[in-house]
């Protein structure tokens, strides 16, 4: 009887736990643990069993049994029952370990195969009885469309970017049976290539919006989803695909713990999973229960940097904290540590101050409020000798000096700049008081008269930027005046693109720009204007009298390599030809510190579609920097992307850092849905691989300028703050240990489609990080907005109210390839965009409201939002026609048009990218009565005048409503 409430009992349990495992989306489940047969056993209860073809052996291992397929013929065919859809949403999760020769299909859903009616063949038999249906097209052309959900090892030649050369990826593709997509691609590094000979686990999550990738449990990749993977009725295969395997369409290696969901697992479900199969497979278990701490030893700074990674105390709760602790050799707390939780789940920060602290060993301590305490030994070396009176404030600004003589000024006063920079100092004074620092150009750093050319500073206090080599500097103090307060700082370059524009358009700005913009700017890019664009010599005052740098911005990509033009017999000449004579190079303009050369990419012999000439290129380029006719002249180049991953491509960076030349890197980085997608990606791109610029360039990061994008392309999610998204880049540049003493911040715009608003938001930011040496946010606002929602009617009409004038006149349609017109970069010409369609009615108008929530009264939003014309879009060209609607916010104050918000509607400047790709945008700007109000939208002009043809079809999404940054 004992033994039968025992049984009764297991039975019970077993039965809840399957049921639990139904309820969470299990769908497929396979553990390889049985030893031998034809069949391996579904375990989600769904009835997905697969059977095995073709050259596959059971092998043991501490971890239990695993499915070992030859790399010839053997796969498993998993069937193509309903359950096994997951097109709409899912999680694919296994561990894999491949053989020496890393190719084929791993798991995935192949369209063109036929699930076996046959009889399971002989395990004798090595060949498949069960092959592909392929389809009588060649490869190239149907393989793609047919790999609609398949995860695989690729590796092949192909001619791309330069030339053909193999490509190597664990390879993501996603179809709907048309169109074609390999979102784990990236722009700022080569595709991830698993080890031989060691297992990994993979997942792959994903919900119609976004797509991420884990690899060992750890997220390291999200992308936007640009197609919904079509798997009904397609077959799941495992160790096998169709033309994605590269040399073999099968894989050879092990494959274990598959597991397919029908929805997406959460980053702490897939850790625990990783948890829960990682004994046995050579992976360390150690932080299990604890926390993972990885030190970053930072001499010159006077820190000591921890990564904490949590991961391994899986659940975790959302008011988990930690605490971290160093230790001296008797086990005494000497500094405690300043933590960071970051947006991503398992990882946290910690910095300690350890500049005063003698050399010697010591140990960081951190625990958090559940799980076991984790220690681990450092050596601190002490600090970096010359960096005694540095006070680093974060990886931009670092303080030299900071006195108030309180009436007992100094004659002079001494300070060390420890790298090629610019010093920044802040003065107050009173009286005829001059200051000057011999070495400095101007030397003469304040008077008490006025300059020529002055831009807006605190009252009371003057701003003044030099560029300095390093070494030690005196402040020489004359006249009756009274010092009140000096600081010095040791400053990035600050770089404002691009003098006088702001855009949209591509008026004269000027006035506003120096009133709002230019103050915190050491640099700025502009072209050789005359004086339409240069009003009262305002770039020569900028250099000469500021002492601020300017730059002639040229554009080689298109007026040479773009267009074709360079020859093999003449490109040394063409290219001395183009750059030498710019006003840049011009040593009779000395305002000029050289020129910007706009744009270069990753590659050897080609780059994108045409030949690089990067030999050519990097021979001439350093001929000119050392011709005496441009002594002093920078050429600064404009890279993009993975310049490391390529010989060429890296030595001819390598040679203007050699020379000391600044390089701007192109750092153009789009929105994602959530604050935890968002810095995934940034890091993904920045600190993760950082170490590669490091290694192939040496001396990089210090010369590197990060060029953040505020073109309109990057701003396309209207559920996010994109101020926010900016923000986050800056504090990574700023915070991260990997970028310490980085050469410089700005950001890129292309004048046409810009907003004054994210200009001056950007001008606040270089100010917070690269001036004031802030590591805490200047904004207080959430990623995602908390405004209103389902701004992209991607969920139909949720959340908002609809008063159609007609019987069908209001209805959410979508349209694929509507979101590339509106210059949205992640979307695809196969992308289906929704929005909600109007048909203007002689009756009344076509209205749609939803509250706005989480307002503070007296504080500035703004709404914008995109119309098209239905038709217009249905005959393949948006002609930019007038859009008649109206917009209006019930409980909020319209503000005045102070400058260019105008500019944001159907009346922009023929140049507005808006207007050419036939989109219209429209922009009102409310200050708040209470903490909710109600937008109301309609397709008439006014409740009284439909202002447009009667039976005009428009289109309404992309509706941002944000804080609007107070001038």
């Amino acid at each position: 009887m004992r033994t039968i409430v025992i049984a009764l009992a297991v039975g019970i349990m077993c039965s809840t736990a399957l049921t639990a495992e139904k309820d969470s989306g299990l769908v497929l489940h396979y553990t390889f643990d049985k030893s031998a047969g034809n069949t391996v056993r579904d375990e989600s209860g769904r009835g997905n069993n697969g059977e095995i073809l073709g050259g596959t052996r059971w092998v043991k291992g501490k971890f239990g049994s695993a499915l070992e397929f030859n790399g010839k013929d053997g796969y498993v065919d998993c069937g193509a029952k309903p359950s096994l859809n997951i097109g709409k949403a899912g999680t694919i999760a296994f561990w894999f370990k491949p053989k020496t020769t890393p190719q084929g299909g791993l798991v995935g859903w192949t369209a063109g195969v036929k699930s076996s009616t046959k009889k399971k063949p002989s395990r004798k038999l090595a060949p498949s009885n069960k092959p592909f249906d392929r389809p009588s097209q060649p490869v190239a052309a149907v393989a793609r469309p047919n790999q609609r959900l398949v995860v695989s090892l690729y590796s092949q030649m192909e001619d791309r970017v330069d030339g053909h050369h193999l490509r190597q990826a664990l390879s993501l593709g996603i179809s709907d049976g048309k169109n074609f997509d390999q979102p784990y691609r990236s722009n700022q590094h080569k595709a991830y290539f698993p080890p031989v000979d060691k297992w990994l686990f993979y997942t792959v999550t994903f919900d119609g919006r976004a797509l991420d990738i884990y690899r060992n449990g750890v997220h390291v990749q999200t992308r936007f989803q640009t197609v919904v993977p079509d798997t009904r009725n397609v077959t799941m295969l495992i160790g096998k695909c169709f033309g994605m395997g590269g040399k073999s369409d099968y894989f050879k290696g092990l494959i274990d713990e598959t597991r397919i969901y029908n929805r997406p697992l959460s980053g702490q479900e897939v850790y625990k999973l990783y948890m829960r199969d990682a004994k046995g497979r050579g992976k360390s278990t150690a932080g299990f229960g604890s926390i993972n701490i990885t030190p970053t030893i930072m001499p010159r700074a006077g820190r000591v940097f921890a990564d904490l990674d949590y991961r391994g105390l899986a659940p975790t709760s959302k008011n988990l904290s930690i605490t971290a602790d160093l230790l001296d050799a008797k086990g005494a707390v000497i500094a405690k540590g300043k933590i960071q939780m970051l947006p991503a789940w398992g990882r946290a920060e910690a910095i300690f101050e350890t500049a005063k602290l003698p050399g010697g060993k010591y140990t960081v301590r951190a625990a958090a409020t559940k799980g076991k305490p984790a220690s681990l030994a450092v050596n601190w070396p002490g600090r970096a000798k010359g960096w005694e009176n540095v006070k680093v404030l974060n990886n931009f600004c670092w303080e030299l000096l900071n006195v108030s003589p309180d009436g007992k000024a100094k004659a002079e006063y001494v300070f060390t700049n420890p790298r090629r920079s610019w010093v920044y100092f802040v003065i107050e004074a009173e009286g005829d008081l001059t200051l000057t620092v011999p070495g400095a150009k101007p030397e003469i750093i304040h008077t008490a008269k006025s300059a020529t050319l002055r831009l807006p500073a605190a009252p009371g206090k003057q701003e003044v930027m030099r560029w300095m080599k390093p070494g030690e500097y005196r402040i020489k103090l004359g006249g009756e005046g009274e010092l009140k307060k000096l600081v010095v700082r040791s400053v990035p370059i600050l770089a404002f693109h691009h003098y006088p524009h702001i855009g949209p358009g591509t008026g004269n700005d000027h006035e506003y720009l120096v009133e709002h913009v230019l103050s915190p700017y050491n640099t700025i890019l502009t072209h050789d204007y005359g004086p339409e664009y240069n009003p009262d010599q305002f770039r020569q005052k900028w250099a000469l009298e500021l002492g601020r740098h300017v730059y002639d911005h040229i554009y080689p990509a298109t007026h040479l390599e773009w267009s074709k033009l360079l020859k093999d017999d003449t490109a040394r000449q063409q290219i001395w030809d183009y750059v030498a004579p710019s006003g840049g190079m011009d040593l009779s303009k000395p305002e000029y510190f050289g020129v910007v050369l706009d744009e270069f990419t990753a590659g050897n012999d080609r780059i994108m579609w045409t030949k690089s000439f990067y030999d050519e290129w990097t021979e001439t380029l350093a001929k000119i920097m050392e011709d005496p006719k441009h002594a002093g002249r920078f050429v600064m180049p404009f890279p993009g992307y993975n310049m490391f991953d390529f010989e060429k491509s890296t030595i001819f960076l390598r040679m203007f850092v050699e020379h000391g030349a600044p390089v701007s890197e192109q750092w153009y980085l789009t929105e994602r849905d959530t604050e935890e997608q968002a810095w995934i990606y940034i890091n993904e791109s920045a600190a993760a691989i950082e170490h590669r610029w490091k290694k192939e360039i040496p001396g990089y990061t210090e010369l590197a300028l990060k060029w953040l994008s505020y073109l309109r392309r990057e701003f396309w999610n209207p559920g996010v703050n994109f101020k926010v998204h900016m923000e986050m880049q800056f504090e990574h540049f700023a915070t991260r240990p990997e970028f310490f003493g980085v050469g410089g911040i700005g950001a890129y715009s292309s004048y046409n489609c810009n907003s004054e608003e994210y200009v001056r938001w950007v001008s606040e930011l270089c100010r917070h990080y690269g001036l004031e040496g802030n590591t805490d946010r200047l904004s207080k606002d959430p990623y995602e907005s908390i405004q209103i929602s389902n701004p992209d009617f991607f969920d139909g009409t949720k959340n908002w109210t609809l008063k159609p004038a007609e019987k069908n006149s209001m209805v959410v349609k979508s349209h694929k390839g509507y979101g590339t017109k509106q210059e949205r970069i992640t979307y695809r010409g196969w992308t289906d965009t929704p929005f909600l369609w109007t048909k203007r009615s002689a009756e009344k108008p076509n209205a749609f409201s939803q509250e706005i929530r989480n307002l503070e009264a007296g504080k500035l939003y703004s709404v914008r939002l995109w119309i098209g014309d239905y038709t217009d879009l249905k005959a393949g060209k948006l002609k930019g026609k007038k859009c008649a609607v109206n917009i209006r916010v019930e409980g909020g104050d319209v503000w005045d048009d102070w400058y260019r918000s105008k500019a944001y509607t159907d009346q922009s400047e023929k140049s507005n990218m808006f207007i050419e790709r036939g989109c219209q945008v429209q922009q009102l700007i409310f200050r708040a009565k209470g903490p909710t109000a109600t937008l109301v939208i309609s397709d008439w002009e006014s409740n009284a005048k439909p202002g447009g043809p009667v039976g005009q079809e428009l289109m309404f999404n992309n509706i941002d409503v944000h804080p609007y940054l107070e001038p």
